[in-house]
């Protein structure tokens, strides 16, 4: 699945969109924000571009541009369950399998 197709990309990309709507709204500049809440300028470009976010950051982004968290995620973007598990699916297939760590054998003396 292309990037620009999945769905998860697009409510990303909206939510960003959405921070960048109210960060200008309030005069900040990525610079400003950035310090305010410990992210540099090539992070909160990321973020602004799409980029995953966690719920962390996000509060602290509404906190700075002064409005509700949720007015940050409410996006005209559906995202539906088999998209979701497609990716988890999609992901799960890059990462290596793990390998179980032999037991080791104790060496004290009883």
């Amino acid at each position: 699945m292309a990037k620009t197709n999945d769905p998860t990309h697009k409510f990303l990309a909206a939510v960003g969109a959405r921070i960048r709507y109210y960060r200008n709204k309030k005069g900040l500049s990525l610079i400003t924000l950035g310090d305010q809440i410990g992210l540099d300028k090539g992070n909160m470009h990321h973020i602004e571009s799409g980029k995953n976010i966690t719920i962390e950051t996000l509060l602290k982004i509404a906190v700075f541009v002064g409005v509700n968290p949720a007015k940050l995620v409410d996006t005209n973007t559906t995202v539906r369950v088999k998209d979701v598990e497609r990716l988890i699916v999609k992901s799960n297939r890059r990462k290596p399998k793990r390998k179980k760590a032999a037991k080791k054998k104790s060496s004290r003396k009883k």
